[in-house]
């Protein structure tokens, strides 16, 4: 073998072996970059599950409006007060609300003219929190038939805020104060 070609061989080798593998600054570097990304990501992260836990309460509340109007255009009156276990068996609305890991719902305030219902956020013991423990937040929601033009009018509102108590809103055609309009 010529011996020029064994020297360019060897002195290849010998720089491939030093190029391999990455310094513990690199690595450190890597990790930092990693960590600053974790640490911006986590917070949205946590507040897309919030959101997603308060879809059920929303769903619910749109149920027991459309309920609530489907039990007044037959009975000439809004369904009963109704508490959370009375809402997870047959009913006089007839309609079944499933239980939930992250509320708890009830029919309050029911009358000829108009019917109010809430969503109150539990924590893990199913104690009420409003919402605070699992990151989401309270909804109420209310309808209101109006005799006069034979029509009816809803509203579902969550709170601005978590870890507050939900306040009812007077009318369906507004919010109570610190709520906002879902639909």
């Amino acid at each position: 073998m010529n011996s020029n070609f064994k020297f360019k061989l060897l002195s290849h080798l010998k720089a491939k072996k030093e190029g391999q593998g990455f310094t513990l600054i690199e690595l450190l570097v890597v990790v930092i970059i990693i960590g600053v990304l974790a640490a911006v990501a986590l917070p949205n992260l946590l507040g897309q599950v919030g959101k997603a836990r308060e879809s059920e309460a929303k769903n619910a509340m749109g149920t027991i409006n459309r309920t609530q109007q489907s039990y007044h255009f037959e009975k000439a009156s809004f369904g009963p007060t109704l508490t959370n276990a009375a809402l997870q068996a047959n009913n006089a609305l007839g309609v079944i609300i499933p239980a939930s890991k992250y509320y708890e719902f009830a029919i309050t305030g029911a009358n000829a003219t108009s019917a109010t219902a809430n969503a109150q956020g539990i924590d893990t013991a199913a104690a009420i929190d409003n919402g605070k423990s699992q990151g989401t937040r309270d909804y109420s929601a209310r309808i209101d038939f109006s005799a006069t033009g034979g029509t009816y009018n809803s509203i579902i509102c969550q709170n601005d805020v978590s870890g507050v108590a939900t306040v009812a809103p007077t009318s369906a055609t507004a919010c109570a104060a610190a709520t906002t309009k879902v639909q």
